[in-house]
């Protein structure tokens, strides 16, 4: 489907026989991560609609908006194949003089909300938009994207809809790094960094929350190609973005002890 009004029609029907209906909001590019939320999605409703939708503004350059993968067809299979019964496209989601902005203010402090202005104001945006279309009972989100589970926590409680969130833990590959559609863009030499990238974090973390900072930073400068971005800690957690080569990644760990 790509016409809300036609996603909401569908919906419309579903909720008049009685069915439950997940959301499992995307970008698209679909991996292993996403089939997990996909299938957890199934679990928990009748209806599974899966949403794919590269937001445009949530991006902080054209470049990197031009950039994201798209794999439409690779898309519908796996969606499919997962348990959804919708795959929703929208063509857009704003219309040319949208002037209506949904912007959470406390969750989306430090970390990403600081280093990407207007990031969340645009994930915020899109989401209301996806909940007033499809009018789910359940969204399932990646703990990978940690802050924005929390931003999307918190405005579903402000506002008042009636939807249900649950977090899936993050999903990684054998080297440890978070499974994410930014991956597929890094070249074979660039994957295997941000792999060490990943395992610095988690032996960062390992140390504690005093010292995980301090103790990354020094594990990555002995990682050619890897550019931190920050590293913070909130609530005994040790998050993380960095840059490997021209491809943005983030990662998260919980400190060991306190």
């Amino acid at each position: 489907m790509t016409k809300p009004a036609q996603m909401q029609k569908a919906v419309s029907r579903w909720k008049k026989s009685g069915d439950m209906v997940a959301l499992v909001p995307t970008m698209g590019a679909l991996h292993a991560g996403h089939v997990a939320l996909i299938r957890r999605a199934a679990k928990l409703a009748d209806r599974v609609v899966v949403s794919v939708y590269v937001n445009p503004t949530q991006f902080n350059s054209r470049s990197d908006f031009l950039a994201y993968p798209k794999r439409l067809r690779d898309d519908r299979k796996a969606s499919a194949q997962s348990g959804a019964d919708v795959l929703f496209r929208p063509q857009t989601l704003y219309a040319r003089d949208a002037s209506t902005w949904v912007e959470e203010q406390e969750q989306s402090k430090g970390r990403c909300g600081a280093r990407r202005p207007g990031h969340f104001r645009g994930v915020a945006t899109v989401v209301v938009k996806l909940l007033s279309i499809v009018q789910p009972d359940w969204m399932v989100l990646g703990e990978k994207d940690g802050q924005q589970c929390a931003v999307l926590e918190r405005l579903v409680r402000d506002l008042f809809y009636p939807v249900r969130i649950v977090r899936h833990p993050t999903v990684r590959g054998k080297d440890g790094l978070p499974l994410s559609s930014r991956n597929q863009r890094l070249n074979s030499a660039e994957r295997v960094r941000a792999g060490r990238m990943a395992r610095a974090v988690q032996i960062a973390a390992g140390k504690g929350a005093r010292v995980a900072v301090t103790h990354l930073h020094q594990l990555l400068r002995g990682i050619k190609g890897v550019r931190l971005e920050y590293a913070e800690i909130v609530d005994g957690v040790l998050w993380v973005a960095a840059w490997v080569g021209k491809v943005r990644l983030i990662d998260h760990r919980r400190c060991r002890g306190r």
